[in-house]
């Protein structure tokens, strides 16, 4: 790759794709900066999570999501990239640096899942009974390992069951847990246009009092919210990767991203069922139960079903450290 200064429109595009990415709680814990051919992802540890995500695991992920969708925007414009992660001890928030190449004659990979970046979206809604196909099965596991991660299709009745049950049994923790309702109080419900998850991307609540979608809700109208009736056989998948550190984790967030663009490409829906994985012992009891795949991640749930409403983003320019993207307009 030669060095070369990204021009103003193909920076706005980068930037517009990465803001685009999942956080937790829809906290956008990340910051840009350019220099010549080369974005910088830093973390924003304003914005990390300490009750929920004090170790930052949730946060790289979200990060590796940022990466992943960088590099489909730039594939998009004709770009390879190549991404170097923590590339520098001596700056800690540096998370990575995507070096974005000379136009090339074919649009690399993975340039066809461009289209798909604002139609992702979580869903806390129902899905419906429709089983997902073996061969569409099959694609979403090899996007992830070609990200370095496994997801393994749970497919035994009883290991669903036990996976939905510590699901449960780390909201029963949480409600016990002070700081993590704090926390939660800033950043779900409401009417809300910067951040944060708004009261209408909640979903319904389960009707059988539990079910296979996280319940956020902390104020007394959100508990309130209408019922519905949930899938009875939801469809999980458990993110996998070999090594439990932040290189791993952000490998895990761009094998993530990667299997919901496609999922969305496909015609599915998607949220996450992760709370087991914010609790030590609960964590430990999902290795368990397939430690040959490593360390697990992240639990999605897939499936046939509506789309969430889309979440509010930040302007463009509230994500720069500094002035290296002149000219750039609102998100």
């Amino acid at each position: 790759m030669l060095d070369h200064e990204l021009e103003a429109m193909e920076r706005e595009i980068l930037l517009e794709a990465a803001v685009l990415a999942p956080s937790m709680h829809n906290t956008q814990p990340w910051k840009f900066a350019f220099r010549d051919d080369t974005i910088e992802v830093h973390r924003d540890p304003l914005r990390q999570l300490g009750a929920e995500d004090p170790e930052g695991r949730m946060l790289c992920i979200s990060v590796g999501a940022v990466v992943f969708n960088i590099r489909v925007a730039a594939a998009s414009l004709g770009r390879a990239t190549r991404t170097s992660v923590l590339p520098d001890p001596a700056r800690p928030l540096l998370v990575a640096e995507v070096r974005v190449g000379e136009v090339g004659r074919e649009l690399p990979d993975p340039a066809g899942l461009y289209p798909y970046l604002p139609r992702r979206r979580t869903s806390r809604q129902p899905f419906d009974e429709r089983e997902i196909p073996s061969d569409v099965r099959s694609e979403l596991a090899e996007a992830a390992a070609r990200e370095g991660a496994v997801v393994e299709w749970v497919t035994e009745p009883a290991r669903v069951r036990r996976l939905l049950g510590l699901a449960v049994d780390a909201e029963i923790a949480e409600a016990d847990d002070p700081r993590r309702l704090v926390e939660r109080m800033q950043w779900v419900g409401g009417d809300r246009e910067r951040d944060g998850i708004p009261s209408d991307a909640l979903g319904p609540r389960p009707a059988e009092g539990v079910g296979p979608v996280r319940d956020l809700a902390v104020e007394p109208s959100d508990r309130l919210r209408a019922t519905a009736a949930f899938e009875r056989h939801p469809q999980l998948v458990v993110v996998w990767t070999p090594d439990d550190d932040p290189p791993a984790w952000l490998a895990a967030g761009q094998a993530m991203q990667r299997v919901l663009l496609l999922a969305t490409s496909r015609g599915l829906a998607a949220s996450p069922l992760t709370q087991p994985l914010e609790h030590a012992e609960l964590r430990e009891a999902v290795r368990q139960d397939a430690e040959r795949h490593g360390h697990p991640q992240l639990i999605l749930r897939l499936g046939y079903g509506p789309p969430g409403p889309r979440t509010p983003r930040r302007a463009v320019e509230e994500f720069l450290l500094d002035d290296t993207a002149p000219g750039m307009g609102g998100d």
